[in-house]
């Protein structure tokens, strides 16, 4: 469809409706007044019926452009340029406004600007000097004054705006078996599948969204712009000689000298050192480390020793010879050539093991020292403590593993805390309450009631006392029993019959040497003495004993029950024999005969059968099975030492040995036969096979074992 209009608009062709509101003259008079634009408003353009007038190209909503300035495209007459004309457009525009033109001034807020802080705000400002009519512009709104101020501060309030979850995945648990349990595992096979299954290499598609714009402002647009001006500054030939003239007058800072600080430096650097090695961080610190160090050093050994590389039990080269393989030897310069007294591995932790240092004999002049080791390093030791007077026994708590029980060859008895580095006690004896002055012997833990623990000591003076700890840090002695001399004929061995003794004798009391409680009555404990006998007593019997019967013709040094038969006990002692006894019964059920005096002995925890002693620097190997009238093997140790002590380790392979020198030995004991799986039936066994040629003791073991089965003793 076209549509055609005359050069003037005044008669146009085609369905345009012109408004009739106002009549002719009017038009001829205001035609003069309105401009270009605003004639264009008079005609609509209508087609079948639609109103398809052109919209005004100019915004009601800014200001209106001012006609002098109108683009020349748009313009149908040539622009005056005689000041005629100028005052001809310029009284048009005034008329225009009276008529009815608006002008809109419109008021932006804040929170609609965006202002990149990046950008230099100061770039494309204009200054008001500027003439603008020099160069005016096709499009030229006019100035307008800001219509508000910033002030040179303003104050911000900061507020919290409501939190949206973009996405939240909740944990839920539900029961095994369930059919919720069911779809929860599903879901987490799923979620396993896409992040780190095969399901993560699926196609993905990266995609942007729009986020919010934030609003930011510089500190040139809030803040005031700060005046500046330039200032002169004058500077003569002779100002700047007196200047540097009393520069040069001035003396230059002296810089000390590296060479004299070092001394200084040095001893701060030291005493910082000092310090930061005395804390207990740094110490444990450097324990794990050593730990780690040592694991390195010792790999096969550490193997070895966990139980980690074992014989095969089907091996056809397999035989049975009781080898001893050495794993290390724990040794320090601190316990060179002090005899060791006594051992003691802690019950929570066996790695971890207590050994005390004092003399052997007594002409020997030792001070007392502490090492705790540790077999994960046995390459030094991880606690040392070092007292006046000789060690004679230690002893771990069951209930506060960190208490370790000292006794000490004055008579003295302390408990110390392992985990602290320096001494520290928890608890000691003093002279007032501690009638005994003699070496203490033996010390134990015991568990009375209301689960409170106090230490059973044996003297050398035959007093048994108990210890108890207090608040105040004391230890309060109790006496529990004294041994006395026993006199005319006891069970057990027979010994040989002394000269009549004429002089009085010094003492009616004979030193107790070792103590071990009974493995199944709580009250029950038994003394070995230093004239050969065991004191069967009871906590609940002060002051005198139960049973009593000799086992050696010389002090003794060591017994130990059986673990896997309770009435089974062996004991070693001066006369250089090893021997068996049943509890109920009198006499002795098995002797083994060892070179020299036997210091110690010790049950195998896993073949009941094998018992180990040490006698001089001889280690026996016994296994009762096999023979019991010569030891399975016999290891010599090098030198003039004396094997004072041997346990076996909870698994039973690996053996633990210390001498007069200091050292304690780890063994690893191989090719021994495999333990049988009824235990206390082949002991049984073979402790009626060495009776078989005594009817009468046969006898009496089958009584005591028909009376025990009845009575559930």
């Amino acid at each position: 469809m076209s549509l055609s209009y005359n050069s003037e608009f005044s008669q146009p062709s085609g369905n345009i409706v012109t408004d009739e509101s106002s009549d002719s003259e009017s038009t001829v008079k205001t035609k003069a007044a309105y401009s270009f634009m605003e004639k264009r408003e008079k005609y609509k353009v209508i087609v079948d019926g639609v109103d398809c007038t052109p919209d005004n190209i100019v915004d009601n909503d800014f200001v209106t452009m001012q006609d002098t300035f109108t683009h020349a495209a748009l313009d149908s007459r040539p622009r005056a340029r005689s000041e005629v004309a100028l005052k001809e457009a310029k009284s048009r525009t005034r008329s225009a406004l009276d008529t009815g033109m608006k002008v809109y001034a419109t008021t932006i807020s804040l929170d609609d600007i965006y202002i990149d802080h990046t950008l230099n705000t100061e770039e494309g400002f204009t200054s008001d000097e500027l003439d603008l009519e020099i160069a005016p512009s096709a499009f030229y709104l006019p100035k307008m004054n800001p219509i508000t101020s910033y002030p040179p501060e303003i104050s911000i309030t900061l507020k919290e705006t409501e939190t949206y979850f973009l996405f939240e995945l909740p944990t839920t648990s539900y029961e095994k078996g369930t059919s919720e349990a069911t779809a929860v595992e599903e879901e987490n096979e799923f979620y396993q599948y896409i992040t780190v299954g095969k399901g993560k290499n699926r196609k993905m598609v990266t995609e942007e969204t729009q986020t919010k714009e934030c609003v930011s402002q510089t500190r040139h647009t809030l803040a005031t712009r700060p005046q500046k001006k330039n200032a002169i500054s004058f500077a003569s030939m002779w100002d700047m000689h007196d200047t540097y003239a009393r520069l040069a007058r001035v003396k230059a800072e002296e810089k000390p000298d590296e060479m004299t600080n070092m001394t200084p430096a040095t001893n701060d650097a030291g005493k910082l050192l000092t310090k930061i090695y005395n804390t207990p961080q740094f110490l444990d610190a450097i324990l794990l480390t050593e730990r780690v160090l040592s694991t390195l050093k010792y790999d096969k050994e550490q193997k070895t020793f966990r139980g980690l590389v074992k014989m095969d039990p089907l091996s056809l080269d397999l035989i049975y010879i009781y080898s001893m393989k050495p794993l290390w030897t724990l040794e320090c310069p601190e316990a060179e050539n002090r005899p060791i007294t006594s051992i003691t591995f802690n019950p929570k932790n066996n790695d971890i093991l207590a050994v005390g240092h004092g003399k052997f004999t007594y002409a020997e002049k030792h001070t007392g020292l502490i090492c705790v080791w540790c077999t994960k390093n046995p390459c030094k030791p991880e606690r040392l403590y070092n007292f006046q007077d000789p060690l004679t026994s230690v002893a771990f708590a069951d209930v506060n593993p960190n208490w370790l029980a000292c006794g000490f060859s004055n008579g003295d008895v302390l408990i110390l805390d392992v985990i602290s580095y320096p001494i520290k006690i928890i608890a000691q004896s003093k002279r007032d309450t501690n009638p005994c002055f003699e070496p203490i012997w033996t010390t134990s833990w015991r568990t009375g009631e209301n689960e409170h623990q106090f230490v059973m000591t044996t003297c050398q003076d035959g007093r048994i006392n108990r210890f108890t700890s207090t608040k105040t840090h004391d230890f309060i002695c109790s006496p529990m029993m004294r041994i006395s001399t026993v006199e005319g004929k006891m069970k057990g061995i027979e010994a040989p019959r002394q000269c009549q003794k004429e002089d009085v004798p010094i003492t009616r009391h004979p030193a107790a040497l070792c103590m071990k409680w009974h493995p199944n009555v709580d009250h029950i404990y038994f003394v070995g003495t230093d004239e050969g006998c065991i004191h069967k007593c009871s906590t609940h019997y002060l002051n005198q004993h139960m049973d009593v019967f000799r086992a050696h013709s010389g002090p003794v040094y060591g017994m130990e029950f059986s673990p896997f038969m309770d009435t089974l006990l062996v004991t070693c002692g001066a006369d250089s024999a090893v021997r068996l006894w049943m509890e109920g019964i009198d006499d002795v059920i098995l002797t083994m005969n060892c070179p020299t005096a036997v210091y110690d002995v010790a049950f195998c925890p896993v073949n009941s059968t094998v018992i180990i002693s040490v006698s001089g620097n001889v280690l026996s190997i016994w296994d009762l099975r096999r023979k019991n009238h010569m030891p399975c093997a016999e290891y010599t140790f090098p030198g003039q030492v004396v094997l004072t002590y041997i346990k076996f380790s909870p698994s039973g392979d690996n053996v633990f040995v210390g001498d007069t020198l200091g050292r304690v030995h780890t063994f690893h004991l191989e090719d021994t036969p495999i333990a049988p799986f009824y235990q206390k039936k082949l002991l049984d066994e073979t402790i009626k096979k060495a009776l078989c040629t005594r009817p009468l003791i046969l006898k009496q073991l089958e009584k005591l074992e028909k009376f025990r089965e009845k009575f559930g003793k």
